[in-house]
């Protein structure tokens, strides 16, 4: 197993400085000198993994992913409301395991963070060596549910993908192929 590289990322420093400026809600010298000292300390102890960006930002589909978003917010959202307001029976959810197709760890942090942001699902376990999510679903018990939320998922991931993929992740996306990197699964 390599270790992660220790080194100081600038935007890291910058980041942790401002949260602890803002933990302190005042600046003085000494709050920010502090709070440069701690970023660069829980940089050097706590090394993050790099995180491989293979493709580029592609404007229209940051577009799309943007809308799809809101237009799932408001959807459910009214949902869930809805839900909270019926009475009689209470509702019944579900766990599903959905394996998303990509390698890529932050293409699965980007759909796990839009399907949790999405009200009535929130993902309760992710494994990163299988490329899983465990998602808890609220008020879907039946098997047309389960798949329709199973759908959901992945279409959150191909919409990542033609947001932020390679040419060829985009490609054997819209083929049905194997992504790229991904053997034997």
């Amino acid at each position: 197993m390599t270790r992660p590289v220790r080194r100081l990322h600038l935007p890291a420093i910058v980041v942790l400085t401002a949260v602890w400026v803002l933990l302190w809600d005042q600046v003085s010298v000494f709050i920010l000198v502090t709070g440069v000292l701690l970023a660069m300390l829980v940089s050097l102890v706590f090394p993050l993994p790099p995180i491989e960006l293979h493709g580029r930002i592609r404007p229209l589909g940051l577009l799309r992913l943007g809308a799809r978003l809101l237009t799932d917010l408001v959807r459910s959202s009214v949902s869930v409301v809805a839900l909270a307001f019926r009475f009689g029976a209470a509702p019944r959810s579900a766990i599903i395991r959905v394996q998303l197709r990509t390698q890529s760890d932050l293409y699965l942090t980007q759909t796990a963070e839009l399907v949790s942001l999405v009200p009535g699902s929130i993902v309760l376990e992710v494994h990163r060596s299988t490329h899983t999510i465990y998602l808890h679903v609220l008020d879907k018990v039946e098997p047309a549910d389960l798949d329709r939320a199973h759908h959901d998922v992945l279409d959150a991931e191909a919409r990542v993908l033609r947001a932020f993929g390679s040419a060829a992740e985009i490609e054997a996306l819209e083929s049905g192929g194997p992504m790229p990197g991904v053997e034997g699964r």
